[in-house]
C-alpha cells in the first residue's frame, strides 16, 4: 500500500516531470511491473495500465485504487469491516487537512 501511496502521491506532486511522455511512461511501467511482482494479480496491473490513458490517469490515484482492490479480492472475509476501516481512514485524514 505504502508503494501505491508514494507512486500517486509522486504523480501528482512531480507532475511536471511526470507530464513528459517518456519520463512519464517509464515510471508508470517501472511502479506497475513493481506492483505486479508484490501482488502478482493481474487484475491490478490491467487497472494500472489505466495510467497510460491521457488525462485519465492523471487525476485518478490509479495505482491505490489497485492495490485496495487487490486486497479486497485477497480477504475473502471481513471485506465490509475493511472497506468500513478505509473509509474511516481516508475521512479521518480529510478532517485532519
Amino acid at each position: 500500500m505504502g508503494i501505491s501511496i508514494i507512486a500517486d502521491g509522486l504523480d501528482y506532486l512531480a507532475a511536471p516531470i511526470f507530464g513528459v511522455p517518456i519520463i512519464g511512461d517509464v515510471f508508470d511501467i517501472i511502479v506497475s511491473a513493481l506492483l505486479y511482482f508484490v501482488t502478482k494479480s493481474k487484475v491490478s496491473l490491467i487497472i494500472n495500465l489505466t495510467e497510460f490513458i491521457p488525462f485519465l490517469g492523471d487525476f485518478i490515484p490509479v495505482y491505490t485504487v489497485s492495490t485496495i482492490t487487490w486486497i479486497l479480492r485477497e480477504l475473502e472475509d471481513d471485506k465490509l469491516i475493511l472497506v468500513k476501516r478505509v473509509i474511516e481512514f481516508l475521512s479521518n485524514k480529510r478532517n485532519r487537512i
